[in-house]
């Protein structure tokens, strides 16, 4: 399981040693801290939506209180308690800590509305950091437990495997994956907004992921279920490649890419034998590292503060047919061996989807190259 994330609220002006003891607490009961004046670099927002975009990464919402109320927002509210409303509005479970002091006249108001009888939250006194860090570890405890007992589906994206696009009479190639957590990623009216998509669309062609071309006709982008999805059909000029790409967003995170895998070179005649009798493995390796490329670039944007830290994936070959998957074939070869093997099922790299951190979206090498070596070892096997 995902570590359940915690974010801590308070003033941070003289409160350095209570903040840490928030800290130690929390990761004694098994969850991830999350501080956003100690934890986060320079952002390109506002301290305010920095704050509130990190609450929105969370699973719970901690609050300390001193003896001071804090700093006042522009609305007139102190900025813990605009924060606590924001994660009210989120319906995020609560953890309210009083410090038994005095306090000033815009602290005591917050306290009273924290911890009133009827619409606010059951409070937990404390005095000096040790105490504060043992409460916040009892208190925790119990949410952190609970999550972790929930069951879980271990692949996610094992449905989506059975039954890839196809492209035509061309091998394609099934990208899949998933975010670890299960729950609602992306807003069902974002999703389905003229942005979104255009947003889609933008880092799908950036010089950076390279899934669709400025060259190739787009279908507009549609909904279908509960998936954004966007198609760049194959096309027919095969003298210059066909280069055909359907991404699928889903919003419990699920993307999906279906690439065609042969026929995206180009060809001195339609009856180029290379392309005929063949995959090559440098073309699958490219797509992959493309949709990984696509994947990161996607949580980057949508997930700034990295709620999402571990993910499933899997990719599936289809329509293989009689090809065999080789290293750098060569246009000008008169025969190539023949898969004898019925091929034309969906071949997955991996039995079950491989759990990888999110650093691997960035850095995929050891993922593609495990999954060749799986498909390369299907082929041997089916010859």
């Amino acid at each position: 399981m995902p570590r359940t994330r915690v974010f801590v609220s308070s003033v941070i002006e003289g409160f350095v040693e209570y903040r840490q003891a928030a800290r130690s607490g929390i990761e004694q009961a098994g969850g991830e801290s999350v501080l956003v004046n100690e934890d986060f670099p320079s952002q390109a927002s506002s301290s305010r939506n920095t704050c509130l975009d990190a609450i929105d990464s969370c699973d719970v919402f901690l609050i300390v209180l001193g003896a001071r109320g804090g700093w006042k927002t522009p609305s007139g509210r102190l900025v813990v308690e605009e924060e606590f409303e924001h994660a009210r509005a989120r319906k995020l479970p609560v953890l309210v800590f009083l410090e038994d002091v005095p306090r000033d006249a815009d602290g005591e108001r917050l306290a009273r509305i924290l911890s009133d009888y009827v619409d606010g939250n059951f409070r937990v006194k404390f005095s000096g950091a040790a105490e504060l860090r043992d409460q916040i570890e009892r208190s925790l405890r119990a949410i952190v437990d609970t999550r972790n007992n929930r069951a879980m589906d271990h692949d996610p994206i094992a449905a989506h495997l059975l039954k890839p696009y196809r492209f035509s009479d061309q091998t394609s190639l099934r990208f899949a994956i998933a975010p670890e957590r299960v729950e609602e990623v992306f807003d069902p009216l974002a999703l389905a907004s003229a942005e979104f998509a255009e947003r889609m669309m933008e880092i799908g062609h950036s010089r950076d992921v390279r899934l669709f071309g400025y060259l190739y006709a787009k279908e507009a982008p549609r909904l279908e279920q509960t998936s954004l999805v966007i198609e760049q059909p194959l096309g027919n000029n095969w003298s210059d490649g066909r280069q055909g790409a359907r991404l699928a967003i889903g919003e419990n995170g699920v993307v999906l890419i279906d690439t065609n895998a042969t026929g995206r070179t180009k060809r001195s005649n339609s009856m180029d034998l290379a392309d005929i009798m063949t995959a090559s493995i440098e073309s699958v390796e490219a797509l992959l590292a493309a949709s990984f490329r696509f994947a990161q670039a996607l949580y980057d944007d949508k997930d700034p503060y990295k709620r999402h830290q571990r993910f499933y994936w899997n990719g599936v070959l289809s329509g293989m047919g009689n090809r065999t998957l080789v290293r750098n074939p060569v246009s000008q070869q008169h025969s190539y061996g023949m898969n004898m093997g019925s091929k034309d099922e969906a071949i997955p790299a991996f039995p079950a989807s491989r759990l990888i951190a999110r650093a691997d979206l960035a850095q995929p090498g050891k993922e593609i190259e495990r999954a060749i070596l799986y498909w390369e070892r299907e082929a041997k096997g089916n010859r």
